[in-house]
């Protein structure tokens, strides 16, 4: 009886078998990255989504941009755009000397609609974030300059 015994024990060995508990990988602990890759890209699909759908909405006017509070909103905006167009140009290795470092948040950047600076506030809030704006375009602009024929370069990143 001793020789079917371990006749069995071994063919149950030799087949990963012994009844003992194996060591099964266990899957990552916490979100998977892929999934979440996914989920943030169906985000940015709907934020896209958001914008076709109201651009010519019926009903919607751009406003006349001489209340301080729009001016004060168009600023804010375009600190948002320059955080993402650096954040862009960081995540592609690009321009990491000006695009890779702490997102510029001027304290005024979380102020609420409802506020209604001066326009001596909104100029002087204007001019840092053109300081900012103008570091990260001359580094753009001049590296696209370089990169065409010389009679063209006065055609690229035109300003007035």
């Amino acid at each position: 009886m001793k020789l079917p015994a371990i006749v069995l024990a071994l063919a149950l060995a030799a087949c990963g078998q012994t009844g003992e508990k194996q060591d099964v990988p266990a899957a990552p602990a916490g979100p998977d990255p892929a999934t979440l890759n996914i989920e943030i890209g169906r985000y940015g699909a709907m934020l896209s989504q958001v914008s076709d759908q109201t651009v010519e909405r019926p009903g919607s006017a751009e406003p006349e941009v001489t209340e301080t509070r729009d001016l004060a909103r168009r600023l804010r905006e375009a600190v948002w755009s320059y955080n993402i167009q650096r954040s862009q140009l960081c995540a592609k290795g690009l321009f990491t000397e000006v695009a890779c470092g702490s997102a510029y948040e001027p304290v005024w950047i979380a102020e609420p609609n409802t506020v209604a600076p001066t326009l001596e506030e909104i100029q002087s809030r204007a001019d840092a974030l053109g300081a900012e704006v103008q570091t990260l375009w001359g580094a753009v602009c001049d590296d696209a300059k370089s990169r065409v024929p010389e009679e063209e370069r006065m055609s690229v990143c035109p300003m007035e």
